[in-house]
């Protein structure tokens, strides 16, 4: 029997042709759409093929492009399913592009679709017709986005538009994942057309990266004979299978585990963890292994190593090819998804422990050092905040714990704090259930996030926790728009230090004794007077609360979360913190 592999859909133009496919993936719901004059043919498409299906492409306004790809970011992190943003010509590319630097530093596969100036002037239906279509043409609208996208085409014809949409969306969700660039020249989407062919054959990307059997064997071996093993690791909580896997690993040999916190890659309550500070803990090691992390320590030497350290990297792309200067040392780099190489390496060490081979160190004494360090950990953290519990304006310790002791098993958190160490403060042992600044750390990012992050998992309560720099980058009025546009609850608690604290700590890192230290005087990062945020999210309906009492915390989160879950309503709470220069 001959299989059917396309069907044929009756469309108007160009315009319902690449809707037609792009509903055909099987993974976009929204569009995060900003539109303009190049999106006619779009708004009309749209407007022609809508249905009553919720689960049918839903175009969201977003007022801002930054916010609009922070959006689709979120809802993949989520979700795991590729979203599109709409955007207009060469404006709207640059401004979407701090997103896309995000995503692309992240491996979150994203469709950027953009309009792309009319090309002719007149002459066939869609040509240039307003003032501005000759001034925001480019020569090559592409190159704007090109480094930090996988692909980027520009559609030349509308008869092979499944070819193209298709080869996006599995470019994008092949290994390493990330964005891709789509341009439509308004031309070929005013196009009449009859019909177009769509497939839903052939859509899959290319299979996850193994690493190669000897490697996985070496790594068993030097993991088995190692007295002082250490895992480190910083984004493989992205898939949220490979964190069970890792702790089977950490469990399997007792080995510590050190994490910077971009994800929940490892339980922070398991007694095998050992907090965020990778050198102190690195500088005994004699096995290092490292596990999806692009920079463990600043600067990037072995001076401060045993002399006799091994460091195994594994990532996808373990010398990081798209970095220009990457000069982390690794003796043995693994190219693999650790998803996929974790599972494999626990069988070796499995069968290798079974068949005899033996560590050359109690286990038993091992774990029993690695818990006491751990439970000194947990007693540091809490003696830091028990010191600080009163202070006002609030110290960021109070606000992070206050936080932690509102989130439950259905909280999902959005971190943008930056300086204010909340992942690092809080219990953390549910995988997806924070997610904080990608590695590009383009801010701005936050607020997007968790507008996403709730359209991804509705059932969820999400909080994005934002520092005073970052919301104020995150286009806060368009996601407070769209929050109350379209019923989207989430509560963002602002981290309120009047203050770009990590330029401070920057020129104070390089300039210990400089006279912006002596002098208190740290020029362009001052934050005040700081903006009544509130009112900007009362604006759009929000309930909105300026907390500055350190004992008033807890009952206002209370009182927002209940806006949150029982009105069905966005909140925030403006919470006022100490400004590291007073």
């Amino acid at each position: 029997m001959t299989r059917k592999i396309a069907t044929t859909i009756p469309v108007n133009t160009g315009a319902e042709a690449f809707l037609a496919q792009v509903r055909a993936l099987g993974a976009v719901k929204y569009i995060f759409a900003n539109t303009g004059t190049d999106h006619g043919p779009l708004v009309e498409a749209l407007a022609q093929t809508a249905t009553e299906d919720p689960n049918d492409l839903q175009p969201i306004v977003v007022p801002h492009e930054l916010a609009a790809v922070a959006m689709a970011h979120g809802y993949y992190a989520v979700t795991q399913k590729p979203q599109m943003v709409l955007v207009h010509t060469l404006p709207g590319t640059a401004n979407a592009l701090g997103g896309i630097i995000n995503a692309a530093s992240a491996n979150v596969p994203l469709f950027l679709v953009a309009g792309r100036t009319p090309i002719t002037e007149g002459e066939i239906r869609g040509g240039k017709s307003q003032n501005i279509h000759w001034r925001q043409e480019s020569r090559d609208q592409g190159n704007l986005v090109r480094e930090f996208v996988k692909w980027d085409y520009e559609v030349r014809t509308n008869q092979n538009l499944g070819a193209v949409v298709g080869r996006a969306y599995k470019i994008a969700m092949t290994e390493p994942r990330g964005p891709v660039y789509l341009t439509l020249p308004r031309e070929w989407l005013a196009e009449a057309m009859e019909t177009t062919e769509v497939s839903t054959e052939y859509l899959s990307p290319a299979t996850k990266l193994q690493a190669d059997p000897a490697a996985l064997q070496q790594i068993a071996d030097l993991l088995i004979a190692a007295q002082y093993p250490l895992i480190i690791t910083k984004y493989l909580g992205r898939n949220r299978e490979a964190v069970a896997q890792l702790v089977e690993l950490a469990e399997l040999l007792t080995i510590p585990v050190v994490q910077q916190l971009n994800y929940v890659n490892f339980p922070t309550d398991h007694p095998l963890y050992l907090g965020v500070q990778t050198k102190k803990h690195a500088q005994n090691a004699d096995v290092l292994f490292f596990i999806d992390i692009d920079v463990p320590w600043e600067p990037p030497d072995r001076k401060f190593l045993r002399a006799d350290a091994k460091i195994i990297h594994l990532e996808r792309d373990p010398l990081f090819t798209a970095v220009p200067g990457w000069g982390f040392p690794a003796d043995s780099p693994v190219t693999a998804c650790s998803e996929i190489a974790l599972p494999a390496l626990n069988s070796l060490i499995r069968d290798r422990l079974a068949g005899g081979a033996a560590p050359k160190v109690n286990l038993m004494e091992r774990r029993k050092k690695i818990e006491a360090a751990h439970h000194e950990m947990l007693r540091e953290i809490a003696a830091s905040i028990e010191a600080v519990k009163e202070q006002k304006p609030m110290n960021p310790l109070w606000v992070s714990k206050c936080i932690g002791d509102v989130i439950d098993e259905n909280t999902i958190l959005v971190t943008e704090t930056v300086t204010s160490k909340l992942a690092e403060t809080i219990r953390l042992n549910r995988p997806g259930s924070q997610f904080n600044t990608p590695p590009a750390g383009h801010l701005g990012w936050g607020l997007g996030a968790a507008i996403g992050a709730k359209l991804g998992a509705p059932d969820a309560t999400v909080i994005a926790a934002e520092g005073d720099g970052s919301y104020m980058f995150g286009a806060p009025t368009a996601c407070h728009f769209t929050a109350q546009k379209y019923g989207i609850p989430f509560l963002t608690v602002i981290f309120n230090n009047q203050a770009w604290n990590a330029s401070i700590n920057a020129a104070r890192g390089l300039f210990p004794d400089g006279v912006a230290q002596k002098k208190g005087n740290f020029p362009g990062t001052d934050l005040s007077p700081s903006p009544n945020f509130e009112l900007t999210a009362q604006a759009c309906g929000a309930h909105a609360e300026r907390v500055e009492e350190p004992d008033e915390l807890p009952r206002a989160l209370e009182r927002a979360l209940n806006v949150v879950k029982q009105e069905r309503r966005q909140a925030l709470l403006n919470v006022i913190c100490k400004n590291p220069l007073a």
